[in-house]
């Protein structure tokens, strides 16, 4: 009866081992965060994501500054102080004309003197551009692209973040299935250890056996209390990463296992083309060194604007008060000795090497993509195999604990096919991290958020 009773408990220890995952969670459970609220959370509290977002936002501060240049430009300049020295105007006769009747005017040398008192200078000048528009509508669309490129920053901080806690998310998923397989390995453990113990007592089995699975229980709980620990880290890091309190309790759910024939290679190699940052920044770059050619031949356009001044000197005696002026400003350097030309000439290489870069970028990302096809479809394949093997040895493991109830085997073949199981476990779990490390590495080939 004792034998019999060892039996029930290993098989219904296997059977625990082999069903761990079905099991409703306890009330009280921490609540489950799924992966897509997870990637939300990030978009929204990641502090580095957040500081690309201001990045973005200041890009787009000086887009609208550039726009401003295309408006009349208003300056006001006033100079107030006492002089050092009278400020006299001679006049010499004759000066404003001789005429019959009255001789010359004035008559003799005449001195006009303003004494030493609070004089004041005031300038004032609004200028508005009208061949310059060109040039200022260059700068906006450079500015601009400025602008896009550091949304593409944005979007590849987004990525990258993303990146970060679907692997992330994975480990904590793979952690989780390790405690469960471990806690359930200690539970068979301390059955089996139990039956033995009972054993021990009648002199049914030896010592050594007991202290067999004693060791191997104890190395099973030491185990178990390395994954709870790992698990903690992985959990605070991932609250690190969505921007929130690190000790905020969670879960995870395990993600139904995508086949490599479920994914269509093309569509993924054109959503790749449009959505990773690379590309798309390097295609910002070649637009950004064509706009620079176009703002380098701009400057042959002389430099035209609409003019008006005001200046007044109102403390200095013959000198008018108030003096308007308007009328155009031109600026122009008609002899450069062919800078300029050289210098588009220049920035002409810049967009072949841009164009190039463009190129290499977008060929980079198909192999990429192609590469990391090709790794997730060898890591389904291996997680097949194990998922195989894990299942052979769970029933191995039935048919000897059936033979050692018959007395047909040894408690040594029991242990050992134990430790073939676990082996087996390890395996499993190596091939299902693998799995989701290479799926979580082609969402980013992807350029998915």
């Amino acid at each position: 009866m004792i034998v019999w009773r060892l039996g029930v408990s290993v098989i219904g220890f296997s059977f625990l081992l082999a069903d761990n995952g079905g099991a409703d969670g306890p009330i009280g459970s921490p609540p489950v965060l799924t992966l897509e609220d997870a990637v939300a959370l990030a978009m929204k509290g990641n502090r580095r994501i957040q500081s690309s977002d201001l990045e973005v936002r200041r890009a787009a501060e000086s887009t609208a500054a550039a726009k401003t240049q295309r408006l009349p430009q208003f300056s006001l300049y006033f100079l107030g102080g006492e002089t050092l020295r009278p400020i006299e105007f001679t006049i010499p006769p004759g000066v404003l004309g001789v005429y019959p009747a009255t001789g010359p005017i004035p008559a003799r040398t005449s001195t006009i003197t303003t004494p030493q008192t609070f004089t004041s200078v005031v300038l004032g000048q609004a200028t508005q551009p009208l061949s310059q528009l060109w040039k200022i509508h260059l700068g906006i669309l450079e500015s601009g692209i400025g602008e896009e490129l550091a949304r593409e920053n944005l979007r590849k901080q987004r990525q990258d973040t993303a990146h970060s806690v679907r692997d992330l998310y994975y480990q904590i998923v793979q952690t989780q299935a390790q405690i469960e397989s471990a806690d359930a390995n200690v539970k068979y453990l301390v059955g089996l250890g139990a039956e033995i113990d009972r054993n021990l007592v009648e002199q049914a089995v030896l010592k050594s056996d007991s202290l067999s699975v004693k060791a191997k229980l104890s190395q099973q709980r030491y185990q178990l209390l390395t994954l709870h620990d790992a698990l903690e880290s992985q959990k605070e890091s991932l609250n690190q990463l969505l921007g929130r309190d690190l000790n905020v309790p969670f879960s995870v759910e395990v993600e139904p296992l995508v086949s490599t024939a479920e994914i269509d290679l093309a569509a993924a190699r054109e959503e790749a083309r449009n959505q990773r940052a690379e590309i798309r920044e390097a295609r910002l770059q070649t637009k950004k060194a064509e706009t620079e050619v176009r703002r380098q031949r701009a400057e042959y356009i002389p430099d035209i604007s609409a003019h008006f001044t005001y200046f007044s000197m109102p403390n200095v005696s013959f000198v008018p008060q108030n003096v308007l002026q308007t009328g155009f400003l031109l600026q122009w350097q008609p002899f450069d000795w062919g800078q300029k030309k050289h210098k588009v000439e220049s920035l002409k290489d810049s967009v072949r090497q841009a164009s190039l870069t463009e190129q290499d970028a977008e060929q980079q990302v198909m192999l990429d993509v192609n590469a990391k096809f090709r790794k997730l479809a060898e890591a389904r394949a291996r997680l097949d195999t194990a998922a195989l093997a894990q299942e052979a040895e769970r029933e191995q493991r039935r048919v000897v604990s059936n033979r050692y109830v018959q007395k047909a085997v040894l408690l040594s073949d029991v242990l050992q096919q134990e430790a073939a199981v676990s082996q087996a476990d390890t395996e499993y779990r190596k091939a299902l991290a693998g799995f989701w490390d290479a799926k979580a590495s082609f969402d980013y080939a992807l350029g998915k958020e």
